[in-house]
Formats: C-alpha cells, structure tokens, sequence
C-alpha cells in the first residue's frame, strides 16, 4: 500500500472541511516532497523521544487551552480537528528519516520503561492517513458530500491491496455495496442521533424548567422525607469596594397559587431597549449606588438574571436582548459565553409593577385556616406575619399526613419548613391581612470566601421569600428563619472545602485567563517559535544523512547475503503476483502450507540449504534446483494459478 498522492489528497480535504487549509497546504506540501528527493536524516531513537516528548508537550498545552476556553470552542471536535498539525512533526521526522516504522515506545512514554526491547512499531503514514479523514469530518461544513469522498480515499488506498486472484469487477462491486451500506447505515444513525438530541432537550428543558420559566416555578412543598440539596457552587458575587453585598438576587416573582406551584398568569413582557452595548438601565442614576460584579457564566442561550429587585443599571450583560416581565424578571435572549457581568442597585424595587386584584387573591382551600390563624387586621401587618411564625423552625425534613394538605399541616401542625413553606405562607397571610402580595425566587448572597475576596453563591443558596406591597412601595419579607443556611451547611460533605479549594483555583485561572488577550504575548510566541525553528534546523544539519538507492530490489536493499541468487525466489515472484503473497516476516515453511503448495517444500529444502548452509550445496544441486524451479514454473501458468 502505497500513500503517494493519496496522502496529500487526505490532508487538503481535511484542512478545507476544518477550514484550516492555510497549515494543510504546507503540510501536504512538505510530506508529499518526500517522493521526489531520496536524501535522508540518519536520526536516532533519542531524537524521535525529543520529538515525541514535544508532541506530547503540545498536545497537553492543547487540551490546557480547550479547557480554558471550553465555552468558545467545542472540546471533543476541536482536538482531534487540531490532531494533524500536533502530530505533523513526528510524522515529518519519520518519513524524512532512515526508520521505516515508528517503534511503539516512542509515542507511549511508558514502553520507554521495559527493560525488554520493544519490538512493535507502526507505519504513521497511514496513521496519519486516517487521522485526517477522521479529523475532516468533525464538522459540518460539505457534511453532505463527506461521506463519499472519504470512501472514495479509503477505497483508493485499499485497492492497492486487493488479491489478485478476484477479478477488478467483483471488487469493484464489493465496494460499491459496502458504500451503499455504509450510507443506509450513517443516515439511520443521524437520525437516531438527532431524535435522541432532541429528546433529551426537552428532558433537559423540563428538569430546568424551574429556573428559567418566569410564567411558573415548582416547589418542593409536599415533598416527603429529606430534600437534599447540593453543594455545588453556581456563581460568584464581588462587590465593588465600598458597596455592601447585594443580599438577595430576584430571579421572578409570582402572583397565582397552584397546589404546590406558583403561576404567572398575565406576564406582559417588554423588550428593555438598551443605553450602550450590554448594558441596560431601569431608573435614573442617583449618588449612593452600589455596584458588584457577577461571575455567573450562562450555559443557555435564553436564561433569567438574577440581579437585586431595585437594580439600576447592567452592564456587560452577554445578551443580545433583555426582556422584562411586570413581575420582576429579567429573561436573557441570545446569551453568549462571558465571565460574567456587572450590576448597580438603589432604592426602592423597580422592576416589580404596581399590584393588582391577583395579588390579594387566596386559594379557598386556605380561606378558613387563614381566617382562625390572623383573626383581625392590624396596622403592621409585616410584624404581625413575622410574629406568626415565631417558634417556626427550619427543617428540610417533612413527615406530611396523606390526607393533609402540605401548606396547611405547615401552618397548623408541623410549624417546620424550608423556604418555600415559608414564603407561600408569608404570601396568603400578608393577603389575609390585606396587603397584596408575590412570591418570589432567587439566591441568598451571604456567604464570603476569604481565598477570592468574593462572595459564594451555592446551589443549596437557592432561596424563596414573600414581598408586601407597603406605602406604595414593594418591601422583601422573609419569614425563613436566620438558620436556614448553617442548617443546610451542616449536611455538607467533609470533602466540600477541598473541591472549592480546587473550583476557587480553577476559576481564578479561568477569570485570569478571560482578562488576557492574544497580542499581549505577540513578541514572546514568535520569539519561542524562532527558538524552536533553530533548534530544528541545527539538529536536521548536524544529523547524519544518507541517499536512497531506489533502483535496487527490496531484498536487496539490506547486506549482501548468502544465496540470493537462489531460483527459488523467482517461486516467490510469481505466487505474489498470482495474489499469493508471502507475509512480512512469514517463514517459507508455513508460506506454503498455508498457500497450499506442499510440493515445493523439497525444493525450498535446497533453497534452505543454499541461503543458511555454511557448506552451500554443490554444483549438480544447485543445477537440480535450477531445473525444478523451471519444470515447476513452466506448469504452472498464472491463469491456472489464479483461478486456483
């Protein structure tokens, strides 16, 4: 199997399916140009380990790289689509080189270690043959016609390798139905594929409808044993200095009780139009805002952002467009990756709209509870709900009777929850009182992290309270009591601080990595590349070289030895070419039992005698060999022997 061409073909279709053709060309260029010249570097095997060892190198700053910007390219596909250019000078060594095969220990650093001689090796001709046509269909340019024209590559190289005993026309038709197969095959692979994509988006969208719908959010009142909640760290948050911690971030609020849900039922969303790019304002700047940083990095395109209710201004928000409801959210469309963003906070809370009839409004079901727990009205209403609660505790545990309802076996029996039993409590006793009132969503920002001088915002921070619409104005609620958080802190995992030890470090890499910019480093790439290139240069020039006799046999190419000149060889030429080849490395012996040629085994006995024997044989033998070799050939046409 010969790759001439065929290489060169396989590297420029990869480059212009990766839209990398300005280091593909080159690189065909080069590897193609080892066909017309037969000068040689005599290279050891400490100089394919120094290369190796810089492949390897490469490849680890590669995956470094991919890490760090994982939002911007995809990983998987972006590293094997870089795979040729990172394997292109261990490739380029070995064939501008006198070793034929690239030993196995040279690319596995751990065979380096065996004390026994490694004897395996590949070809990384045709390693780096399929690596391209596997790189090349990583993307979805021309997807249509790769398919095809990878066959056709593939196919093209193997035809050097048919047996010449099956005749041009059946090959071809093998051929043609493995392509056909392996078209039905890839389309109804795509298309399980893309069914399976898109059930697992809705899967997906269902199990994170809770955080991204504004219309609706569920709770987990009535969930019976442990709720368990995670540890995870969801985003950070860093005041500027001078500025307070924001305190609560407002996802949504919600007017319409629904058994354990909670509804919007008229949303009227707006687009907010904005003041500069990324940046949105909601009420006039005034002296006094506070401003903090949020390192929160999106992974959907349309999310809801939480920010404090009397936010003022976003800047650097990585949106193309925001939209806000009447009930306080703030969705994000066309959201792309960032860091995170910044925001400034003041005042009363703006982004809630005035109330309405909805916000009084008490499911039936709670009507008579309500009424026998707050009796009368009360000229602070605020005061009378926290007092309600008193001798409330915290509990993520629920022991909840199945013919009760949740809210009211709260409210009545149990006296224990998590923050949604008091939040929705809060909420229908602040209407009974009179007051219009929400529920609403978000995180709790409360706990500081003296490593990063920021504030951690973890998954278990997800919080509910209640907002009163008090002298014309919303006011927050919150009737969880202060421990809610050290509880859920106490289950914790005892590994917790060494994973945020790690997640803290990894961000800060990241956040240091997000603020560098390519030209910064201008000057010191190119200087390490000029280093890298003299390198090179110095060692191929002080490298021993060598010229290639391509005019001689293959068996001819090593040391002179004994017998060469034995007929039998010309045996050996003729099954090869009857499409009988005797593999690398095979012994005659097992050649032709395995051919089937059982009545050369006297003659390759003389031949074995002439090539290993220190005595040689004697003339009258070496003519009887002589003689056979020609008896057996003249009997054995190569139609007969093709068809046998």
């Amino acid at each position: 199997m010969k790759l001439r061409y065929l290489q060169f073909a396989s590297i420029l279709f990869w480059g212009y399916k990766a839209d990398l053709l300005i280091f593909a060309l080159p690189i065909a260029l080069i590897l193609e140009a080892r066909f017309f010249t037969d000068r040689r570097w005599a290279l050891t095997r400490q100089d394919f380990y120094r290369v190796a060892d810089l492949t390897g190198v490469g490849l680890v700053g590669l995956l470094l790289f991919l890490f760090m910007n994982r939002t911007e390219y995809h990983f998987i596909t972006t590293l094997i689509q870089w795979l040729p250019i990172l394997f292109f000078p261990l490739v380029t060594v070995l064939a501008y080189s006198t070793t034929e095969r690239m030993p196995l220990d040279v690319i596995f650093y751990s065979l380096r270690r065996q004390q026994d001689a490694v004897t395996q090796s590949w070809d990384m001709a045709y390693v780096y043959f399929g690596l391209c046509i596997v790189a090349a269909g990583t993307t979805r340019q021309g997807e249509t016609w790769y398919l095809p024209v990878a066959a056709l590559l593939i196919f093209s190289a193997l035809f050097q390798l048919r047996p010449a005993r099956y005749r041009g026309s059946i090959w071809l038709l093998a051929v043609l139905t493995m392509f056909l197969g392996g078209t039905m095959f890839h389309q109804t692979l795509r298309s399980a594929h893309l069914e399976l994509q898109e059930q697992s988006r809705r899967w997906l969208a269902n199990f994170i409808e809770a955080r991204t719908n504004p219309l609706k959010t569920k709770s987990a009142i009535g969930t019976i044993g442990r709720l368990k909640t995670s540890d995870e760290i969801e985003f950070r948050v860093k005041p500027m200095q001078g500025s307070p911690s924001p305190g609560l971030l407002q996802e949504a609020t919600y007017d319409s009780p629904s058994g354990t849900d909670w509804l919007v039922l008229n949303p009227q969303f707006s687009v907010v139009t904005p003041v500069n790019d990324f940046t949105w304002r909601f009420q006039p700047r005034a002296r006094g805002e506070h401003r903090a940083t949020v390192y929160l990095e999106f992974d959907r395109e349309t999310a809801l952002v939480p920010i404090p209710a009397n936010t003022s201004e976003i800047f650097d928000l990585p949106a193309l467009d925001i939209k806000q409801s009447r009930f306080g959210s703030i969705q994000a469309l066309g959201l792309i990756p960032s860091p995170g963003f910044e925001i400034a906070w003041q005042g009363q809370q703006v982004l809630n709209s005035p109330p309405d009839r909805s916000d009084l409004f008490i499911p039936p079901e709670y009507g008579p509870t309500l009424a026998q727990l707050l009796p009368e009205h009360t000229t602070d209403p605020v005061a009378r709900v926290h007092e309600l609660f008193q001798g409330f505790s915290y509990s993520l545990y629920q022991d909840i009777p199945a013919h009760q309802d949740p809210l009211i076996h709260f409210l009545t029996e149990g006296h224990k929850g998590h923050c949604e039993y008091f939040a929705s409590g809060a909420v229908l006793a602040l209407r009974q009182l009179g007051v219009p009132a929400r529920y609403a969503v978000g995180y709790s920002v409360q706990e500081y992290n003296d490593a990063i001088d920021m504030y951690i915002v973890r998954k278990r921070h997800a919080h509910a309270w209640a907002i009163a619409w008090i002298n014309d104005e919303w006011r927050i609620v919150d009737t969880t009591p202060q421990v809610w958080a050290d509880e859920e802190a106490s289950q914790a995992n005892p590994l917790r601080p060494v994973a945020d030890a790690f997640a803290n470090g990894l961000f800060v890499v990241q956040l240091w990595w997000s603020e560098q910019q390519l030209e910064d480093y201008e000057t010191e790439l190119y200087v390490i590349g000029a280093i890298l290139v003299v390198i090179l240069i110095w060692r191929i020039a002080t490298s021993e070289q060598v010229r290639l006799n391509r005019g001689t046999p293959e068996h001819e190419k090593n040391e002179d030895f004994p017998g060469r000149d034995s007929p039998f060889f010309l045996i050996e030429q003729y099954l090869s070419d009857a499409g009988f080849s005797r593999q690398t490395s095979e012994p005659f012996e097992n050649w032709i039992q395995r051919i089937r040629r059982t009545e050369l085994a006297p003659l390759l006995a003389i031949h074995n005698r002439l090539r290993f024997d220190p005595r040689g044989v004697d003339a009258s033998t070496r003519r009887k060999l002589d003689d056979n070799v020609r008896q057996w050939l003249s009997h054995q046409p190569i139609d007969d022997a093709s068809r046998s």
